[in-house]
């Protein structure tokens, strides 16, 4: 394999996918360092642990290891916006954020001016970036172009589809093309952590309940203040604890008579919950805004879109915004769908990501 003559900096968490994607970039790549940020006191992504282990596997391939503090962007940029989506009955999706302007925004910025400091590269010298994420990229007409993982069940496209067009040509994703058994079974072959090390599945700076959190975060007890549920009509049918304990779609605790009911919709101007019948819920048409495209979009086209992480693929009609293509845009569903403000919508033709947008 041809080794690249470039520097690349490769997120090390301490668990099994970033050591085997360290382990093979040393295969390919001549100058490799490792970087971890400081983003949250506990934080189950960087805390005391998972740095220690991240510094012994770079200790161990024999390049270098830096951790950066990043705790007052990560403030900034990712929690004062979940909370702030929160407190107006959105869901947002703080891993996307903190994608767009930590992992792959503020952390490549910052290490490239670390490394010039410490003369490990010149300033004119790009950058390039490397994490253990289930994506690929792939070429096309001059761009780059965001594509799915080969392993499905793993894919993190969704996750990355905010990130900028120029920091991605400059990205490196190892494990794009591997499954995670194999990963695992490599990391078990060569000593790194494997399956045993605890994958972080939920926010990564909240230990227990959102509503507890932002009740600490921001000193305000009117997130618990009670409230009235009601139907589309909007006839009272019973009281809520808190517009924030629920979700778009819950069907469960909602204590009302004559069910099943499901939330859908969260008004936290009138501190409402407000339900609906199942043959009431999900819509064919929502508007998308701060949108990111890797390709031209010049009019409108059919794709898939993916409305949560986890949510299967729907076929839909993109129609961007004609005052602003670049950043708003339509989505008309085939099928009725249940949308939830805040969260992401990703677009895809095949594995190729289109790009996405915010859901309002």
């Amino acid at each position: 394999m041809n080794r690249n003559d470039g520097i690349i900096a490769i997120g090390m968490s301490g668990g099994v996918d970033s050591s085997v994607a360290a382990y093979l970039l040393t295969r390919r790549w001549k100058r490799v360092v490792g970087v971890s940020h400081y983003i949250w006191e506990d934080s189950n992504c960087c805390n005391t642990e998972t740095l220690k282990r991240a510094r012994e596997i770079c200790d161990r391939l024999g390049f270098p290891f830096y951790i950066l503090n990043l705790v007052d962007e990560f403030k900034k940029f990712v929690v004062d916006d979940f909370v702030d989506n929160y407190f107006h009955g959105k869901t947002p999706n703080p891993c996307v954020r903190c994608n767009e302007f930590l992992r792959f925004g503020v952390f490549p910025r910052r290490i490239k001016k670390l490394l010039v400091e410490k003369g490990v590269m010149s300033a004119d010298e790009p950058l390039h970036m490397a994490t253990g994420h289930y994506v690929r990229t792939i070429g096309y007409e001059g761009r780059t172009l965001l594509q799915k993982g080969a392993d499905m069940s793993k894919d993190q496209s969704y996750m990355l589809y905010h990130i900028d067009s120029d920091i991605l040509s400059r990205c490196d994703f190892p494990l794009g093309e591997m499954n995670k058994p194999d990963v695992v079974r490599m990391a078990a072959e060569h000593g790194f952590p494997s399956s045993s090390i605890k994958e972080s599945q939920d926010v990564c700076f909240i230990d227990g309940k959102y509503i507890d959190f932002i009740s600490e975060y921001t000193g305000k007890t009117s997130v618990r203040e009670p409230g009235k549920i009601v139907d589309m009509q909007g006839r009272p049918l019973g009281e809520h604890r808190g517009y924030m304990h629920y979700t778009i779609g819950q069907r469960q605790g909602l204590g009302l008579s004559d069910g099943p009911w499901y939330v859908a919709e969260l008004d936290a101007e009138k501190n409402r919950v407000i339900v609906a019948r199942k043959d009431e819920l999900g819509t064919t048409s929502f508007s998308l805004h701060r949108c990111n495209w890797f390709v031209p979009i010049q009019g409108p086209f059919e794709a898939a879109v993916r409305v949560r992480y986890n949510a299967r693929e729907v076929p839909c009609r993109v129609i961007p915004a004609e005052e602003d293509p670049r950043d708003c845009a339509r989505i008309e569903l085939e099928e009725p769908h249940i949308i939830t403000p805040g969260q992401s919508a990703v677009v895809y033709k095949g594995d190729i990501v289109y790009g996405g947008g915010i859901i309002d």
